[in-house]
């Protein structure tokens, strides 16, 4: 048994269900990445978008890296261990967003601190002190 297909005349009745399919998918992925508020977003709109993302992944970034200072300054000292990852944290912050650029002084120089007193060349209040600092001051950009 064979079945014989002709195409030649009416082409567009057999591809019609494939373009509507075509169309409804390209829909789904559409009204799954639109913004919820709708709409079509300019170019400047997806910058600021982009930024925004870009913000909070660095803030989560330096606040992580102070809860990692503050969690050293409650063991004893060891040198390696706070070099490392005050060097960590130093090289995390060299350059980001301008909107988080005191945050990142201030995690580098608590790291700075840190660092200092696990090699003994600083006191543990003063490493404290810094830290509670660049934690005040992650604290004061997310509010």
């Amino acid at each position: 048994m064979e079945i014989e297909i002709d195409l030649s005349e009416n082409w567009w009745i057999t591809l019609l269900p494939i373009v509507i399919a075509v169309l409804v998918v390209l829909a789904a992925i559409g009204a799954a990445v639109t913004p919820a508020e709708g709409g079509i977003l300019t170019p400047y709109e997806w910058q600021l978008r982009k930024a925004e993302r870009e913000f909070h992944r660095e803030l989560a970034e330096l606040r992580d890296g102070a809860e990692e200072l503050a969690a050293l300054l409650n063991k004893s000292p060891d040198p390696v261990r706070g070099g490392m990852i005050a060097d960590n944290i130093q090289a995390l912050a060299m350059d980001g967003l301008p909107a988080l650029e005191l945050q990142r002084q201030a995690v580098t120089a608590a790291a700075e601190a840190v660092r200092l007193w696990t090699m003994g060349g600083g006191t543990r209040e003063q490493a404290e002190i810094a830290v509670n600092n660049a934690i005040d001051a992650l604290r004061a950009i997310g509010e």
